[in-house]
């Protein structure tokens, strides 16, 4: 037996049935649900996403009960179902050690909702997992966003020049092979572009000033992956230090639903990773033992918050 069919087994359920016809009444704001243990939680909503197509946040106590959540939902929902939004940060927010990998997650949980909002291209809705932690960090406003991607589609023509100019712009720096996100290489009618939304980096094919193809590729082989019609390339959100918001500005409040175990707990350690990581205090003494330059970066932060 798959976990397939332990999902179609919950939605068959007069529970998942129930809960359907509960959320289905907008009057009601609050639903309790007990005796959900293991791995029963993410089969339930598993479940129910198959009789009830939502958007849902689902907020677990710490990052490793967010990793087997998300791990669970996964399995049933796959890449376009289900997204990961974890901290920035490799270790404690109080450390300021930023974790790349983490910074990709984010951003592609970012645009996905940002197209969602905007009625793009890809699954109308979408389960994301994510921990208090990673909440406690503000991100960049979809406003600002929407105004620093670059929206390439194939059969459509480009100014190679004026393209690569804007990517310089946004923050992306020019190398003979890219390899890491924020990095692009022009090679005759080839473009490589590596987006802070996407795990592997983009080859873009022009004929003449016409996009021809756009894969996905290993950066270590070369090998192509997937094959895409339109893709956002998104600088790295992180840098930008104006117009930050909360996540949960991206979500529709009317259309999306909110899980979690316990919303005081969440609220406290909210606070508690603020009060670590981001008041000015905490900065300040994160600047001690740091090079000059990105001493004076943090110092110009501060004076613009």
């Amino acid at each position: 037996m798959t976990i397939q069919d332990l999902q179609q087994l919950y939605a068959a359920t007069p529970q998942v049935a129930a809960l359907t016809e509960i959320m289905q009444d907008r009057s009601i704001r609050t639903v309790l649900l007990d005796g959900l243990v293991a791995s029963a939680a993410p089969l339930l909503f598993g479940a129910l996403q198959t009789k009830m197509p939502t958007t849902m946040l689902f907020i677990m106590q710490d990052a490793d009960e967010a990793g087997y959540f998300y791990h669970d939902l996964h399995q049933m929902l796959g890449d376009e179902g289900v997204l990961f939004f974890p901290s920035s940060f490799r270790k404690a927010v109080k450390y300021a050690h930023r974790d790349p990998a983490n910074e990709i997650l984010r951003t592609e949980v970012l645009t996905r909702l940002s197209a969602m909002q905007s009625g793009g291209t890809g699954a109308e809705h979408v389960m994301v997992v994510t921990c208090p932690e990673a909440l406690a960090e503000k991100v960049v406003s979809k406003k600002k966003m929407d105004t620093r991607m670059v929206l390439l589609e194939t059969d459509k023509d480009y100014d190679t020049l004026a393209l690569t100019a804007t990517l310089r712009e946004y923050g992306f720096r020019e190398v003979d092979y890219v390899y890491e996100p924020g990095q692009y290489a022009l090679r005759g009618c080839i473009l490589d572009v590596f987006s802070y939304n996407s795990e592997y980096p983009y080859r873009i094919d022009f004929f003449d000033d016409t996009i021809d193809s756009i894969r996905t590729f290993e950066v270590d082989t070369q090998l192509s992956k997937e094959t895409k019609s339109k893709v956002e390339v998104v600088p790295e959100l992180a840098a930008m230090q104006d117009d930050k918001v909360s996540v949960l500005s991206f979500f529709d409040s009317e259309r999306s639903v909110l899980v979690t175990k316990d919303l005081n707990y969440v609220r406290e350690v909210i606070d508690r990773t603020y009060e670590e990581g981001f008041t000015r205090q905490a900065v300040m003494e994160q600047l001690e033992g740091l090079p000059e330059q990105q001493r004076k970066e943090r110092m110009q932060q501060l004076q613009r918050e």
